[in-house]
């Protein structure tokens, strides 16, 4: 700019000198001036000089403002240029004529801009790393500030509450209004003291989360004061919970299944050992019922042991070969002649297959599905296997006459001791442990069990065991397919 401000300068002087000469020229020849006459000459110079310095001030002016226009047309682009990266457009650009006053300026503010914008966009990366990692983690996370106001949340945060999206900004109370949630929030700002606990949201979202909740301290919400907040962190522990829950129901079961038969052998042993029982048939009798709790008390010991075999995957080890399913079921309806006598029950068997499996486990499988077929029948019922061999899958069906199964019980059938009829499973002499030892043999294979059942109409329990499982290892419980 000062170099363009030079160059006009030099030029009007110029002009303004050949003016000047000019008009001293133009008014001596007006006048018939002649050099050797000086006050004349002086006058014409006089004059000269007067009209060539108001044309002088003419020409300044207009000079000075065609390079004040140029100046602020300048200024006003940069400005322009700079007003976009207040809307968020960091990446301006000034194009300038070098050769130009202000151009080391415009490449400084070109310098800078380009500097923020690296920075937004490598700041704009690394936060959708972290909204990406924060909304992939199981666990829901919220940052809460001492106003009791979300100030973040992952989008985790909405598989375990019931709540609307739009969080950010909204009191705490909108997520949660549970008392205990509340007051742990509260205690964590005000008294900066930590909380753990269970929050039960099964008849809300389904599931039981842990929530912890924790003081913080500093101003990472930018304050100018140091202020206490809080983080929210809830996981979900709703297998974890039902776990725990189906081992303390898993003991008390065992408690009470061990007490009943052992209490009546310490009973009647007593009576004999007292004497006072003399008549010959009462006590035989007796000795019977002892034998026949004890009976009892052995199966469930073994039921256990077995059921505790297959939950902790050692029966994987065991040696695996051909097993005739037919065969093995013939066997099994021999071994029940007197119960099926007893009721007059008949049974059929269509079909044949092999399966590649520890025998052991087949017979276990195929014994308990059978015998329960029998104990929950009815007087002149039937009982049918119908077994299926293809190529990738062995199919296995045992149906019944009996009395069926109430539909609000079928989805725990194949829990740990649990009976529909405790009374008559009792009196059949059942452990409550037998369609749970079917559920986990089948999950040894990477099978799927099928129930239907009708009150009063029969029972058909379906099982598919895929052929090419049976060179798996060992399958979770979790992956067998209980469609009920």
């Amino acid at each position: 700019m000062q170099k363009s401000i030079r160059k006009c300068y030099l030029k009007l002087t110029v002009a303004l000198l050949i003016f000047f000469s000019l008009t001293v020229t133009f008014l001596m020849s007006c006048y018939g001036l002649i050099p050797g006459s000086f006050l004349p000459f002086l006058g014409a110079l006089l004059g000269g000089f007067v009209i060539t310095m108001l044309v002088g001030l003419w020409l300044i002016q207009r000079a000075s403002n065609k390079l004040s226009d140029q100046m602020v047309g300048s200024i006003k682009r940069i400005t322009s240029r700079l007003s976009l990266i207040e809307k968020g457009d960091y990446n301006v650009y000034i194009d300038y004529p070098q050769q130009d006053e202000i151009a080391p300026v415009v490449n400084t503010i070109n310098s800078l801009t380009q500097s923020v914008s690296n920075t937004v966009r490598q700041l704009t990366r690394e936060k959708k790393k972290m909204n990406y990692l924060l909304d992939n983690m199981d666990s829901g996370l919220l940052l809460i500030d001492n106003k009791r106001c979300i100030q973040q949340c992952n989008s985790s945060v909405f598989k375990y509450f019931d709540c609307r999206r739009d969080l950010v900004g909204a009191p705490v109370s909108d997520l949660c209004g549970r008392p205990v949630f509340l007051k742990a929030v509260d205690h964590a700002l005000d008294n900066e003291v930590g909380s753990v606990f269970d929050l039960n949201l099964m008849e809300e979202t389904g599931a039981v989360v842990s929530v912890r909740v924790n003081p913080i301290a500093g101003d990472w919400l930018g304050n100018t004061t140091a202020t206490t907040s809080a983080v929210v962190i809830v996981t979900n522990v709703t297998q974890a919970r039902q776990m725990e829950e189906m081992r303390s129901e898993f003991i008390a079961n065992i408690s009470h299944e061990l007490k009943t038969p052992i209490t009546s052998i310490r009973g009647f042993s007593e009576l004999l050992e007292s004497g006072v029982v003399t008549n010959p048939n009462t006590v035989q009798e007796y000795i019977g019922r002892i034998h026949e709790e004890a009976d009892r008390m052995t199966n469930l010991i073994e039921d256990i042991l077995r059921l505790s075999t297959l939950e902790a995957g050692e029966a994987a080890q065991q040696k695996r070969e051909p097993v005739n399913l037919a065969s093995l079921c013939e066997d099994i309806f021999y071994s029940l002649t007197p119960q099926l006598n007893k009721k007059s029950i008949s049974h059929q068997l269509k079909g044949t297959a092999t399966f590649v499996a520890d025998p052991d486990d087949m017979r276990q499988l195929m014994k308990n599905l059978i015998e329960n077929g029998v104990k929950y029948n009815v007087e002149g019922g039937s009982v049918t296997v119908r077994l299926v061999g293809e190529a990738y899958r062995c199919v296995i069906s045992v149906s019944d006459t009996g009395i069926g199964i109430p539909i609000e019980h079928q989805p725990r059938i194949f829990e740990r001791f649990y009976r529909v009829d405790k009374g008559r499973s009792k009196r059949e002499g059942g452990t409550g442990l037998g369609l749970s030892i079917v559920k986990h043999i089948v999950a040894k294979y990477g099978g799927q069990i099928t129930l239907t059942s009708r009150v009063d109409a029969g029972t058909t329990i379906k099982i598919i065991l895929p052929v090419q499982g049976a060179e798996r290892k060992n399958v979770p419980e979790e992956s067998v397919e209980t469609k009920l």
